[in-house]
C-alpha cells in the first residue's frame, strides 16, 4: 500500500526548515523553542553575575598585558600627534601599584576611593611633587593593544594620553579578585614634576625576564599592601614592571561570553536566514506579530547579556 505520508527518519529536517503543510516555522524557532532560548540566556546571565558574590574567584579574564607594551602602545599615539615620548618615572609606578592594590583591597573601580583617597594622594605619598597629574584606569582587557586602543577612542582618557601637560608615566598591572571576578587591573599615572628631573629613557627589551620567573616559583601574593620586592626590575634607576601573578581563573567569562554569544547569535541567525529562505519558495505565509515579538525579546535578551559580560571597561 503506498503511503503519501513523509517518511518519519526525514521529519528532523522540520526541527531547521518549516513545515509547508503545517505551515509552521521549524521547530527549532517555534514560540517554545524561544522561550527555552530566553531561559537558558537568563540562567548564563544569573550563573556568570551571582556566582562570583557567593564564590569569589571562580570566574574571571585571562589577559596577557605587558607595560613594556602599554609604554611603547601609548607613545607611539604620542609621536603620530606630533609630541614628546614619555619616560617612566619609579615613584608613579608605584603609586599606580598601590592604587590598584587599594582598589582589590576595598573592592572598588573608581578615581576615589570610598574612604575619599584620591589618584594625587597615591602619587603625594610617594614623595613625587607635581605641577600636573593624571590617571586612567583599565580592567577585563586581554591585551595591552586593546588597553591603549580603549583609553584612545574616549575622549577624557585620549586628553590623558596626548596631553602636553606630561612628561612622566608610571604604569601597574595587577592581577586580584574584584566584585568576585579574578580580573587585570591596569593603572595608568602620568606627571609633570615642579622641579624638573633627568628623565631616563627606558628601552622596551630592558625588562629582566629572570624577575618574572622567580615571582612564579615564590608564593602567591593577593592585595598585599606592601610592593614586592622580587617583582622590582629597575632600569636607569626607574621602576619598570609592577605586577604579580595569581592563580588561574576556572572559567574564563571572556572566553565563554564569546563563545556562547557568537555560536548562539550564528545558530540563530542561520535558523532565520533558513526560515525566510524556505519560506519564499514554498510561499509559507506565517510571519506573525506573535512570532516577532518572541524574536524581539530573544534579541535583547542576547544584547543585553553582551553588553554585560563583555570585557573591558576603562575609567
Amino acid at each position: 500500500m503506498y503511503n503519501s505520508l513523509p517518511i518519519e527518519k526525514y521529519m528532523f529536517i522540520h526541527n531547521f526548515l518549516p513545515h509547508p503543510d503545517h505551515r509552521s516555522r521549524a521547530r527549532l524557532l517555534s514560540h517554545k523553542a524561544l522561550l527555552v532560548y530566553n531561559v537558558l540566556l537568563i540562567l548564563f546571565f544569573a550563573f556568570t553575575h551571582y556566582v562570583p558574590k557567593i564564590y569569589p574567584g571562580i570566574l574571571g579574564y585571562a589577559s596577557d598585558i605587558k607595560i613594556s607594551e602599554l609604554l611603547n602602545l601609548t607613545n607611539k599615539k604620542r609621536a603620530t600627534a606630533g609630541l614628546s615620548e614619555l619616560n617612566i618615572n619609579n615613584e608613579l609606578s608605584r603609586a599606580a601599584y598601590k592604587k590598584a592594590q587599594d582598589m582589590f583591597a576595598k573592592d572598588y573601580w573608581a578615581h576615589v576611593s570610598p574612604d575619599g583617597k584620591e589618584p594625587w594622594d597615591f602619587i603625594l605619598t610617594e614623595k613625587y611633587d607635581y605641577s600636573y597629574a593624571g590617571e586612567n584606569l583599565a580592567k577585563n582587557f586581554n591585551t595591552s593593544r586593546e588597553v591603549v586602543e580603549a583609553w584612545f577612542s574616549s575622549p577624557s582618557h585620549k586628553d590623558n594620553l596626548l596631553s602636553k601637560n606630561y612628561d612622566e608615566i608610571g604604569f601597574a598591572v595587577v592581577n586580584g579578585t574584584l566584585d568576585g571576578y579574578k580580573t587585570t587591573l591596569v593603572v595608568q599615572m602620568f606627571g609633570r614634576p615642579r622641579t624638573p628631573s633627568y628623565l631616563a629613557k627606558v628601552n622596551e627589551g630592558s625588562i629582566n625576564e629572570k624577575i618574572l620567573e622567580s615571582a612564579k616559583e615564590e608564593s602567591v601574593v593577593e592585595n598585599s599592601a606592601e610592593l614586592p620586592k622580587s617583582l622590582e626590575t629597575e632600569s636607569n634607576g626607574n621602576l619598570f614592571t609592577l605586577s604579580y601573578v595569581s592563580f588561574p581563573s576556572v572559567i574564563d567569562v571572556s572566553a565563554a561570553q564569546k563563545v556562547v554569544g557568537l555560536t548562539f547569535g550564528g545558530f540563530i541567525t542561520g535558523l532565520f536566514a533558513l526560515d525566510v529562505w524556505y519560506s519564499k519558495k514554498k510561499a509559507i505565509p506565517k510571519f506573525t506579530g506573535h512570532t516577532l515579538a518572541h524574536l524581539s525579546i530573544l534579541a535583547i535578551t542576547v544584547i543585553g547579556i553582551w553588553l554585560a559580560l563583555s570585557p573591558g571597561k576603562i575609567l
